[in-house]
């Protein structure tokens, strides 16, 4: 194994210098700064399986841009973070990257060359990137800029002692904003064999599924469900098992958990059903998790039945030049049982949307309204669009009724009879429910 080890040392020696070899050499590293403010910094390095890895680490990532924050360590499972910041980090760098020495750094290349090395390559070589740009100290000045990329063995003593410098400056400062920084989850799946719940916050809607007993239930529930799950996990102190992996080939069956969180943090448990395949406490801290989700899918015994209506769920989007907007009467289970939704987003940002429950005498009057503009008639309808015009409006309808009856119909620049008169209609309708979003 050792002279195994010496030949590829030797021959990596060899191949190095051909890495390193680019049309356009390295320019020189000029003098940094020791105080001031980076608009913009980046160093990652990804070590291939067959290199040396301080730490045990495969990967690290530090980026700033502007004064965002993102951080990731590790992998397969690894450590991410991702928040914004009040700009301190962009200051406290400066004198960090001031004192390392970046000159000469072994097996630099283009950064064309270095995305184009095969997966062989890639497993024998620790593949790197550091820039870093400098707000100009007077306004028309131009920002001072570095940039390098390259490869190496894993050992480049000059290289790990910026990406130790890295370690230690952001470290302990990603574990102060990881607590100091409010977070909700955004996602939580749970895999057993013939088992699984999945929880999903998507464009603004909470929504749950489970397979059991060979059954499967989705719902969207309350969107308060998402701060009640947040503050479970938080208290099953399951976030200190991320990256527990125990895998086993005898036939024990495997499951996994993985939870994310708006701050693109993930926890992630990978085991098996046998001894010493699962973290100690880990079923009891899940307990909780299951029965919560188990609540929120089924109503109580006292639930109150939904309001007499034919409609079952609607889906309108509108986009192109105009103003985007999405319009959806679904039903969502809350905590005194189902009901009707309606919920409108305008533009393209999740955090415009609006919703409100609707009781039986506004469900008639969008029923009527539906009947006032011929809606069922488009079933099928397909505008497709002249080519010789490249804006104007699109739409898509989808529309589902208690007895099982389903309607579609989409456009661009070309629409059914009653388009014009429903989209209007549709829209002082939902105005007056959810107000003005303009």
């Amino acid at each position: 194994m050792n002279v195994c080890r010496a030949l590829w040392t030797g021959l990596l020696g060899l191949l190095l210098p051909l890495f390193s070899a680019s049309p356009a050499p390295a320019a020189p590293v000029p003098d940094l700064p020791k105080n001031g403010v980076v608009r913009y910094f980046h160093y990652w390095a990804e070590y291939g399986e067959k290199t040396e890895r301080p730490g045990g680490l495969e990967r690290v990532r530090f980026e700033l841009q502007r004064n965002r924050l993102y951080f990731s360590q590790g992998r397969p499972m690894p450590d991410t973070f991702s928040v914004q910041t009040d700009g301190a980090l962009n200051r406290e760098i400066v004198p960090v990257l001031a004192g390392l020495d970046l000159a000469g750094w072994p097996g630099q290349m283009d950064d064309s060359k270095l995305y184009e090395l095969s997966d062989r390559e890639k497993a024998r070589l620790c593949r790197w990137h550091l820039s870093a740009v400098f707000e100009p100290e007077k306004p028309d000045a131009h920002p001072l800029k570095v940039s390098f990329s390259g490869v190496d063995d894993g050992t480049s003593t000059k290289r790990l002692a910026a990406e130790q410098a890295f370690r230690e400056f952001f470290g302990p400062k990603v574990e102060a904003l990881k607590a100091a920084t409010p977070r909700k989850l955004t996602g939580l799946l749970w895999l057993e064999h013939g088992i699984s719940y999945d929880f999903d916050v998507e464009d603004g809607i909470t929504t749950l599924a489970r397979r059991k007993d060979g059954r499967r239930m989705s719902r969207a529930v309350y969107p308060g469900f998402a701060d009640e799950l947040t503050d479970l996990v938080r208290a099953s102190g399951l976030e200190k098992h991320h990256g527990f992996l125990e895998r086993t080939d005898d036939g024990k069956r495997q499951l996994s958990l993985s939870v994310t969180y708006d701050t693109s943090q993930r926890i992630e448990i990978i085991g098996h059903s046998g001894a010493g395949g699962t973290p100690e406490g880990f079923r009891e801290a899940l307990a909780p998790l299951l029965q919560a989700m188990d609540e929120a899918l089924e109503p109580s015994p006292t639930a109150k039945a939904l309001p007499p209506t034919k409609l079952a769920a609607l889906t309108f989007r509108v986009s192109g030049m105009v103003l985007g907007e999405d319009i959806r009467l679904y039903e969502r289970m809350d905590k005194g049982g189902p009901v009707l939704v309606l919920s409108r987003a305008v533009g393209y940002s999740p955090d415009s949307r609006k919703e409100a429950v609707l009781d039986a005498a506004q469900l008639a009057e969008l029923e009527a309204l539906l009947d006032k503009n011929g809606v069922r008639s488009w079933d099928g309808f397909k505008g497709r669009p002249r080519m010789d015009v490249l804006d104007g409006e699109g739409f898509s309808l989808s529309l589902t009724f208690r007895d099982g009856t389903q309607i579609t119909a989409s456009g661009e620049n070309k629409f059914p009879e009653g388009y014009r008169s429903f989209r209007h209609d549709l829209r002082l309708f939902s105005d007056n429910i959810l107000g003005s979003q303009e």
